[in-house]
């Protein structure tokens, strides 16, 4: 089956034959760009559809295809970001505790490139402003329904069975320190005046130890289904308190505090994280333990978080040379680097990683 390259080799003739019986009968359709910083990793689209007279269907749907950004598609193949998104919607949405979009057709070649979904478009929604920051009532929300996700998969028969799901500490992954090594010159030139020092050479300290730490944490325990890409653009809030969850190119196996560590580093201004994260880690924990999650204290929570901070303030430098593909995307990423840097300033990582032997 023919899989196209982008949103522009989408064709009426091409939706007609894989979209779902009862939304074969489209007799024209439209599309428009939704990237705008949201689309970094993968060319995301909306398409206008009209039926034919007999026929009816949702008037858009959203099509998501691979990245224009040569640089942005050797990455995401590198990592398996794709073939995990199309896993996900073709083996998982049934059984998730929280929203995501109905998937209506998913394919991928099978070198991870082309791919395409379409998927529902979520209508009626507030999508946050990264750039100014989330709210703390809304990162309360996002919290509450991580801490859901987290829980129903916490140290579970149905997280293993998730073949498709790799652990955090996967052959990919623990190789990513050659590309790290590979950056870092460039990343220090480009950023050494603007982050901490002290942090930056804790990060290239951390570089080669990368692997090590991976197998290290996964062993720790305490294991669950991560989004791994929570952040501002990816949480559609409705009008009633229904959050909807997409992008899940980069799902993983590992610490549910992840996400929570993640969202504070990157969501948040650093003066809303400064001032409210201690209240809203404590809001997550206490998520998870009314839940069912025991034998998980405050401070391995806080540990955790630390540790992920760490792992989180190293993958900026290998996503440093993305291209953004606009003005805001590009915009967006500066702010991951600077925020996350910032968090990791704040709470020591240079010394608490030594603490824990790296």
């Amino acid at each position: 089956m023919f899989i196209p390259n982008s949103v522009k080799e989408i064709t009426v003739d091409w939706l007609n034959s894989v979209l779902p019986a009862e939304m074969q009968g489209i007799q024209d359709m439209q599309w428009e760009d939704l990237g705008e910083g949201v689309g970094i990793l993968g060319e995301v689209s909306r398409l206008h559809l009209t039926y034919r007279e007999e026929a009816s269907g949702p008037k858009t749907i959203i099509a998501k295809c691979q990245s224009p950004a040569p640089e942005n598609i050797f990455l995401c193949q590198a990592m398996g970001f794709y073939f995990r998104e199309v896993n996900f919607y073709q083996k998982l949405t049934d059984t998730l505790p929280v929203k995501v979009p109905r998937c209506y057709y998913s394919d991928i070649a099978n070198d991870g490139i082309p791919f395409v979904l379409l998927i529902e478009e979520i209508s009626d929604i507030s999508i946050l402003d990264q750039i100014k920051g989330a709210d703390i009532d809304s990162t309360k929300r996002v919290f509450s329904e991580l801490a859901k996700l987290h829980a129903y998969y916490w140290e579970s028969e149905k997280l293993y069975a998730l073949d498709w799901l790799p652990p955090m500490n996967n052959d990919m992954y623990k190789g990513s320190s050659a590309l790290a090594a590979e950056k870092l010159p460039a990343f220090k030139q480009n950023w050494g005046d603007i982050v901490n020092s002290d942090v930056l050479d804790a990060v290239e300290r951390f570089i080669p130890n990368y692997g090590s730490f991976l197998d290290w944490a996964v062993s720790q325990g305490n294991q669950t289904f991560t989004h791994t890409d929570c952040r501002c653009e990816n949480y559609l809030f409705g009008q009633s308190s229904e959050i909807t969850i997409i992008d899940f190119q980069l799902a993983t196996r590992f610490w549910g505090v992840w996400d929570i560590s993640n969202w504070l580093s990157a969501s948040l201004t650093v003066e809303a994280r400064r001032e409210h994260e201690e209240d809203l880690v404590a809001h997550y924990h206490n998520q998870l333990l009314a839940n069912g999650v025991t034998n998980y204290s405050m401070e391995q929570c806080w540990n955790d978080l630390k540790a992920c901070l760490m792992m989180q303030t190293f993958s900026q430098v290998i996503v440093s040379d993305l291209d953004g593909s606009n003005e805001r995307g590009n915009e967006l990423l500066a702010q991951f680097i600077t925020r996350t840097f910032s968090a990791a300033e704040d709470h020591g990582l240079p010394s608490f990683m030594k603490s824990i032997g790296f």
